[in-house]
């Protein structure tokens, strides 16, 4: 007599391979290759364990996407307190966070504009990466944030002029020409 799997797992299959490729390319633009990968495996085990929580439909991908984002984040808390231990117990450690070869593959502007990102809050950094690199619907990101959408559409705008402030910080052209008129006055 062959058994069948439980339903559960026919879902979690199911939603392993129509959203692993999204999860991972949301993981591959926050964190390096490694890190990126354990993120989506830890997060499709949350998803395992909380298989009957996952809302069915479009909003799938936004609930593992805020669990990738508190996965992530956990990561990068596990990665801080390692690296102050490693400062503590060497003298000489030293640490590099951006890597050679992504310098190399982007051009000078696109540095600037991911130096004026990194510049912000973690939560702006967040919902700009969510609404415009993962063009996920705002609708979506703010069930993901626990907000209503007019708040979201707030902060978004919001975070967008930190972000052109930011970068006109920097001594870089400014992103728009009304950026520049904004600056001005």
């Amino acid at each position: 007599m062959s058994q069948q799997p439980p339903p559960n797992s026919t879902r979690l299959v199911r939603l392993y391979n129509e959203h692993r490729a999204n999860v991972i390319a949301y993981c591959m633009r926050r964190t390096g290759r490694d890190d990126a990968l354990d993120a989506t495996a830890e997060t499709f085990a949350v998803a395992l364990r909380r298989i009957d929580d996952i809302p069915r439909g479009e909003a799938e991908l936004s609930w593992l996407y805020a669990v990738a984002y508190r996965v992530l984040a956990n990561q990068r808390r596990s990665s801080t307190r390692r690296g102050n231990l490693t400062e503590k117990l060497t003298i000489t450690a030293t640490r590099q966070d951006i890597d050679p070869i992504d310098q190399l593959i982007r051009n000078e502007e696109d540095q600037q504009v991911i130096d004026a990102l990194a510049a912000l809050k973690p939560d702006d950094r967040e919902l700009l990466q969510l609404v415009t690199w993962e063009e996920h619907p705002r609708d979506q990101v703010a069930a993901m944030f626990g907000i209503t959408r007019s708040t979201l559409d707030q902060r978004i705008h919001r975070a967008l002029k930190r972000l052109r402030k930011a970068y006109v910080r920097m001594d870089a052209p400014s992103l728009t020409p009304r950026a520049a008129e904004g600056e001005a006055r």
